[in-house]
């Protein structure tokens, strides 16, 4: 009996196709474990990228949360509820509340770690002429200069809050950074 052409083309297209299909044997052994060897290669450095972009959004988040603070404390001081040279403690606790104001804690052991400069001057003629006397703080070592000027009503007041910041995965040269959240304002003649 004699097989139809069309039959015995596409028998020899179907032994083709499988045996182009068919995995080499050396190939396979040569290859094995190579998918692990990648695997062990790129995790670490893929995680050290995860946990950086994470790292530098806990720096952001905390540098905002800063500005909050900053921001809440300049307002206390522009309308004259603190004044004079005794708010200090008040200041530093109200900074702290702002710090965390859902119980997350960026900002690890607030009072200690957390550095106000308020330098005050005078706001004289014309308005707002007080600023050029003012120094901002110096940041030296991770510390900043904390002095706490007395303020007055009508004051150019420069208001300065920072925080060491503790890198976990990315240390740069000097270790910390030093995040500072700066405002300048005029308090109200109250």
């Amino acid at each position: 009996m004699q097989v139809p052409i069309a039959m015995q083309c596409s028998r020899s297209l179907r032994m083709a196709l499988r045996w182009l299909a068919r995995p080499d044997a050396k190939r396979r052994v040569g290859d094995r474990g190579v998918t692990t060897l990648e695997f062990a290669i790129l995790l670490p450095l893929f995680m050290t990228f995860v946990f950086m972009i994470f790292q530098f959004a806990m720096v952001l988040a905390t540098l905002e949360l800063l500005d909050n603070a900053a921001v809440n404390a300049a307002r206390l001081m522009r309308i004259g509820t603190y004044t004079g040279s005794a708010y200090s403690s008040a200041l530093a606790a109200s900074v702290c509340s702002n710090l965390s104001p859902t119980g997350l804690k960026l900002v690890q052991n607030c009072s200690t770690s957390i550095q106000i400069y308020v330098a005050a001057s005078a706001s004289g003629t014309p308005a707002g002429s007080g600023f050029k006397l003012l120094t901002p703080a110096v940041v030296n070592s991770g510390t900043m200069t904390t002095s706490k000027a007395a303020l007055a009503a009508k004051d150019d007041v420069l208001l300065e809050i920072g925080y060491y910041y503790p890198w976990v995965i990315f240390q740069p040269k000097a270790g910390n950074t030093m995040l500072i959240s700066t405002i300048a304002f005029q308090t109200e003649a109250y």
